[in-house]
């Protein structure tokens, strides 16, 4: 249900951003997703298809672009992707070096990428 709120902030977003413009439509609205967010886009959509109802972003598409899980080695400073089913911070070693010491650099962001508007 944490969805919600966060699609509310996107509509408020992309509403002003079409008034900037003067635009008259949000045709499509482009999220960056990190696969560490517990945030379902399927619930997204649905909140956003509601709640946009009788505005210029009635009928928008949201899109969304993954934002992989991605660690660095601290020792070799080797980038490694990992999957979230495999997250654990414990288990997790650098496939190059075999150490623990890796700092996450990806898969946490939750934003906003791009509008477009006629």
């Amino acid at each position: 249900m944490h969805e919600l709120p966060l699609t509310k902030s996107i509509l408020e977003m992309a509403i002003k951003y079409a008034q900037r413009t003067d635009s008259r439509k949000v045709v499509t609205i482009v999220l960056r997703l990190g696969a560490l967010r517990d945030i379902k886009k399927e619930w997204i959509q649905h909140y956003f298809n509601y709640i946009s109802k009788g505005t210029i972003a009635e009928d928008a598409e949201i899109l969304i672009i993954p934002d992989p899980i991605v660690c660095r080695c601290n020792d070799c400073g080797k980038d490694f992707e990992i999957d979230r089913d495999g997250y654990a911070c414990e288990e997790i070693l650098c496939p190059n070096c075999s150490t623990r010491n890796y700092t996450l650099i990806s898969g946490t962001k939750f934003q906003i990428e791009g509008i477009e508007v006629i």
